[in-house]
């Protein structure tokens, strides 16, 4: 869950307006005055219009649902299982009739075409907000702001597009100038057109992002029932009732796509405010390196090397009895002792060596 969604920002106690100090931006957005200066205070109540913590998240979803089913369930019963979910009216019937045909898929006079029209205007909305955000944004020289407005744009022609005919329009008028059927009546045209725009906006806005697992696996189920839904009209020509199935999947695909846009508001801010893993350049990991095997090298050039030799005093070999002094073994250890003003590079000598350095001095005496 934390990978998909991120963790939320602790809420932190607001401090009295005299004790607040103004500390200047670091360049780290973890704090609240990076934030204020990472993102204008506007915008950053602008964004706080979408629902972006993960409650909220799975609130918006349970509603989405909620509307689905409202929306498909009825009809999809009463045509595929002959079962009515809304009794007859009695003498009212006429009013039941009426209100169950605001619950149907044909067309788009229905709470399904309505739900649609309001997750597109909603994603439309969202990714102008998108915009805004990214456009005015001071964390990064190149925020890429346009690829949203594009996106915007798309949504708000697919919304038309639900309502107006502009598919079929245009499909005409593109058989009419090629010559070419492609698909029944140039639906093929139409189709082809939009999914490369849609495409094209979709990677140059989606996969810009650092945190984008989690839209993305609430666009790709949006954009497989916009293909379903597709499908269902170019083969409608067998069989009327995929039509309602049409409707039905391009309804659930717009629910995906307006999911998809809230999951990349919160990915901007995430990414704006610094709680999100940054992402590291080839080149900045090759430098990281070099100055790492740079500082080890120094470190390896600058440690002292550890002698193990020891220096033994020449023993002094006398040939005449006369001349031997007498020494005893705790003069030799006052010999072998080493004081505090010795260079750092001798260390102590050692019970083993001392016995050694008596034996040899003992050899000498005898000799």
């Amino acid at each position: 869950m934390t990978r998909l969604f991120g963790r939320s920002q602790p809420q932190r106690p607001i401090a009295p307006a005299s004790a607040v100090k103004t500390a200047p931006y670091q360049g780290s957005g973890n704090t609240s005055s990076g934030k204020s200066e990472t993102l204008p205070p506007l915008y950053r109540h602008l964004a706080s219009l979408v629902p972006t913590r993960v409650v909220s998240l799975f609130g918006v979803a349970a509603i989405q649902l909620c509307a689905l089913s409202l929306a498909l369930v009825p009809c999809l019963g009463r045509e595929f299982a002959s079962y009515e979910f809304v009794p007859d009216g009695g003498k009212y019937s006429l009013s039941v009739d009426i209100l169950k045909g605001g619950f149907g898929l044909q067309g788009q006079a229905n709470l399904a075409g309505w739900l649609t029209q309001t997750f597109l205007l909603l994603a439309t909305g969202t990714a102008l907000i998108l915009r805004s955000i990214h456009r005015n944004r001071s964390d990064i020289s190149n925020p890429g702001f346009r690829p949203w407005g594009t996106l915007a744009i798309v949504w708000i022609c697919t919304s038309l597009a639900t309502t107006l005919p502009i598919g079929p329009a245009l499909a005409a008028a593109l058989l009419q100038m090629t010559n070419t059927p492609f698909g029944p009546q140039g639906l093929g045209w139409w189709v082809s057109l939009g999914s490369f725009f849609i495409g094209i906006t979709v990677f140059a806005t989606f996969f810009r992002l650092r945190e984008r697992l989690a839209s993305l696996m609430a666009l790709t189920p949006g954009l497989l029932l916009w293909c379903a839904s597709t499908a269902c009209v170019w083969f409608s020509v067998n069989d009327p009732r995929l039509l309602l199935f049409a409707n039905a999947t391009w309804l659930a695909g717009s629910g995906c796509m307006l999911f998809a846009m809230i999951l990349a508001v919160r990915s901007s801010l995430r990414e704006i405010d610094g709680l999100c893993k940054q992402r590291k350049t080839p080149a900045l990991k090759r430098k990281t390196q070099s100055v790492t095997s740079a500082a080890a090298s120094s470190t390896d050039h600058t440690r002292p090397m550890a002698t193990t030799a020891i220096d033994f005093e020449e023993v002094p070999n006398h040939t005449t009895t006369g001349q031997n002094p007498v020494r005893d073994d705790d003069a030799i250890d006052r010999d072998l002792d080493t004081g505090d003003d010795e260079a750092p590079l001798q260390r102590r000598l050692s019970k083993s060596e001392r016995r050694r350095l008596r034996k040899l001095a003992r050899n000498g005496r005898a000799a």
